[in-house]
């Protein structure tokens, strides 16, 4: 059993979900860069599945090195409209948008987990929800 984890993210949700099944975690962000992460992937013609994939792994993994066998969780999440990634906005102008441009819509909520030790990944998963905003 393992006692406990690092959690690759300063998610508050993702922490309160693993204390809520009795996992404890230390907190300690990655701060990679997404936003370039995801520009070199879509250029790519990467899939939605596989940008939330990489981002999950890429944040579990830096944490990891030389972390000698301690387990980090890495996730990431991304929206995909009609083929298009949504990024979270900076500023209330970009959030109005992006909800104007949801309104009314069937979207994707692709979420993407990885568990990571000594730099590498051992396990992950991804999965995908359809959701529709009400107009």
């Amino acid at each position: 059993m393992v006692d406990q984890i690092i959690l690759a993210s300063k998610s508050g949700v993702r922490k309160k979900i693993l204390e809520e099944n009795q996992i404890k975690c230390i907190v300690e962000p990655s701060n990679v860069d997404e936003d370039s992460i995801k520009d070199g992937l879509l250029k790519e013609n990467a899939t939605p599945e596989i940008i939330s994939k990489n981002l999950a792994e890429l944040k579990a993994n830096k944490i990891s090195q030389g972390r000698n066998d301690i387990l980090v969780l890495g996730a990431d999440s991304v929206i995909d409209l009609g083929g298009k990634i949504i990024s979270k906005p900076t500023n209330r102008t970009e959030a109005l948008k992006i909800l104007h441009n949801l309104n009314g819509q069937t979207h994707y909520l692709i979420s993407s987990v990885c568990i990571s030790q000594n730099g590498s990944m051992v396990w992950n998963h991804t999965d995908k929800a359809s959701l529709t905003m009400k107009k």
